[in-house]
């Protein structure tokens, strides 16, 4: 597997050295810290580093588009912390969340700020006028869409089925949306005409998707100092993930009635998640899951393609390969 750090690493560095520069100017101490919390954290920052590969194979742009980048890494961060807040969690990868350490109306006040500081940082990008207003309609466009995806997986939480499609088409507005911006963001940066555009929007979704199911399937079978988390959460938090849905469809007497009773019970017991895991696995539905995210990784590096040759086309298709081999 690709050594993410050492061929990506000097990326992250000037990625995390922009996105915390970016706050700094923010005058009031608290609201500040607030919002550098998770930031300075650390991540893998893959928004930024499509967006800049992306630009960087169609015309070495990718300084330019960067801030772009840098945007949307201050969305993604805007939404973990309302997230936290709507969940009501007290820890994220580690770390005390946003609101639990500072306090909820702090923590509002930050997603704010954060949300409102990508639109600064497009208006003051060294680009001509169109580009600029055409990145801040994919920028606006995908923070509605993502909001609507947000929407769905809560209204899910309460629906007594969800098919495959309808859980689609959640992750593709919650998670893909940012995936989709990144890579249409870095074409419109460096200037490509509007069907590589697409195409990169396109690729963009399509491995968008792919990430999202492989990190259902992380969910269950990742190690947990790796994964950040408890295993086997969105069996507790009674998420209807695609894994879920598809072993729902087969599942069958008494496999079905004790699986229904584990998923959602919040206190659940590891051996009674282990249970649980056993049963999707008997059904097939995790090895099915992976499957489809292969697929789509797949597909989304022949949109690669229509890219001109060259290393930073290189280094996506290594990245794209990476959404599926990433902390198992």
């Amino acid at each position: 597997m690709m050594d993410f750090k050492k061929v990506f690493g000097e990326k992250i560095e000037l990625i995390n050295e922009q996105l915390i520069d970016s706050i700094t100017d923010i005058e009031n101490d608290r609201l500040r810290e607030a919002m550098i919390h998770y930031p300075k954290a650390g991540g893998k920052r893959l928004r930024p580093i499509i967006t800049m590969l992306v630009a960087d194979s169609i015309s070495r742009s990718g300084s330019a588009a960067l801030p772009f980048g840098i945007a949307l890494e201050l969305v993604h961060n805007f939404t973990l912390v309302h997230d936290d807040v709507m969940d009501k969690d007290e820890t994220r990868r580690g770390i005390q969340t946003v609101h639990s350490k500072y306090g909820v109306s702090e923590a509002i006040l930050a997603g704010d700020a954060l949300f409102a500081k990508a639109f600064e940082l497009i208006g003051d990008m060294d680009l001509d006028g169109d580009r600029k207003s055409d990145l801040t309609s994919l920028l606006a466009r995908s923070v509605i869409l993502l909001a609507e995806g947000q929407q769905m997986d809560m209204d899910f939480e309460t629906e007594e089925s969800v098919s495959a499609e309808e859980y689609m088409k959640m992750i593709e507005r919650k998670t893909a949306v940012l995936y989709s911006a990144a890579a249409q963001g870095g074409a419109i940066s460096a200037g490509a005409p509007e069907p590589l555009q697409e195409t990169m929007f396109e690729f963009g979704r399509v491995m968008g998707l792919g990430f999202q199911i492989w990190d259902d399937v992380l969910d269950l079978r990742a190690d947990e100092k790796l994964l950040g988390k408890p295993v086997g959460s969105d069996i507790r938090n009674g998420k209807k993930t695609l894994i879920i849905i598809l072993a729902l469809e087969d599942l069958k007497d008494e496999n079905r009635t004790r699986f229904l009773q584990l998923l959602g019970k919040s206190d659940a017991t590891d051996s009674e998640v282990e249970e649980a895991v056993g049963i999707l696995d008997s059904a097939g539905s995790i090895d099915r899951a992976q499957r489809i995210a292969s697929e789509l990784i797949a597909k989304a590096k022949v949109l690669l393609d229509d890219l001109p040759e060259g290393d930073s086309r290189q280094r996506l298709i290594e990245l794209t390969d990476f959404m599926i081999k990433r902390d198992m």
